[in-house]
């Protein structure tokens, strides 16, 4: 897992390995239980790195901070920007948890709490946040030739024009 500062919040990303999610509940029970921390799951094919998190997320925070929220809740307004979608449905559909697939859980909040959340998914976590290079699939996805990314001036083209893309949204 990693925890780092957005704002005025604590961020924690966790791994939760294939085939670990039994319910669709999962992420309503930990919401329940947490009522203090935003806390979303997206389908770990979607997340390119943890800078790649790092900028969405700060994207969404500022977005709530600025009234410019894409949705009533930062959870899917987060979800969305992964899924470079302004429709819900969509978001959900292509990057919102896969309980067969290995899924990243965003939670942020008061690091207290985030140490209880941790300590309660800890069963489930693959050792390594991030395990797997996810560039070709989101290249697919969202239709990013070697043309664009040849024209950006980055060390981290792809990431950019993901963060990009997930900016514009309205």
């Amino acid at each position: 897992t990693t925890i780092f500062p957005i704002s005025k919040s604590f961020v924690e990303l966790y791994e939760i390995k294939p085939n670990k999610i039994k319910n669709i509940d999962f992420l309503t029970d930990l919401r329940k239980k947490y009522p203090d921390l935003a806390i979303q799951g997206i389908f770990s094919k979607y997340v390119l790195s943890k800078s790649h998190a790092k900028k969405i997320l700060k994207l969404s925070l500022e977005a709530k901070n600025n009234q410019n929220i894409l949705s009533k809740k930062l959870e899917t307004d987060i979800l969305m920007r992964f899924a470079c979608t302004t429709q819900i449905s969509e978001a959900i559909k292509t990057a919102g948890l896969k309980p067969k697939e290995s899924s990243i859980i965003v939670a942020l909040g008061k690091k207290s709490s985030l140490k209880k959340l941790h300590l309660e998914l800890k069963p489930l976590l693959n050792q390594k946040t991030i395990s797997k290079n996810n560039s070709q699939f989101l290249k697919k996805q969202f239709k990013i030739s070697k043309k664009q990314l040849d024209s950006v001036y980055s060390k981290s083209p792809l990431e950019d024009i993901l963060v990009e893309k997930a900016a514009v949204l309205f």
